[in-house]
């Protein structure tokens, strides 16, 4: 009899999963055993369509988790930038060039921001286009 084809995007999950949150979460949330893991893993080498499904998903998995690191210390900066300007009292040349600086950078931010959503990756990894 033969033996059934490896899931080979299941595998993929399990092994990027097990990069993000260590071998027993990834064994647990996939239900495999850890030999199992670790011949997936293993497979990498010899198994090209698992190492191009794991390349495709680490690359998915880790823009996506710098895009949302990046927005949410971009949203810190515009919450501070806003606070600084607020506490800027009178109208000297010195302020006036503070307060410039902190229009332009937050302009920046915003620029930023947009091309960030512009490019998002919303795919769970589920091999579903969303």
């Amino acid at each position: 009899m033969a033996t059934p084809k490896r899931d080979n995007l299941r595998a993929a999950r399990a092994l990027v999963d097990a990069a993000l949150q260590g071998d027993a979460q990834a064994c647990a949330s996939h239900g495999i055993a850890l030999r199992t893991l670790q011949n997936y893993r293993k497979l990498l080498n010899t198994d090209e369509e698992l190492a191009r499904f794991y390349a495709e998903l680490s690359r998915t998995v880790t823009t996506q988790n710098w895009a949302n690191e990046l927005n949410l210390t971009l949203t810190v900066a515009i919450r501070k930038q806003g606070e600084m300007i607020r506490g800027i009292d009178g109208s000297s040349a010195d302020t006036i060039s503070a307060v410039t600086g902190a229009i332009k950078a937050l302009s920046e931010i915003a620029i930023t921001r947009d091309v960030l959503r512009a490019g998002e990756v919303n795919d769970a990894g589920d091999g579903d286009a969303d």
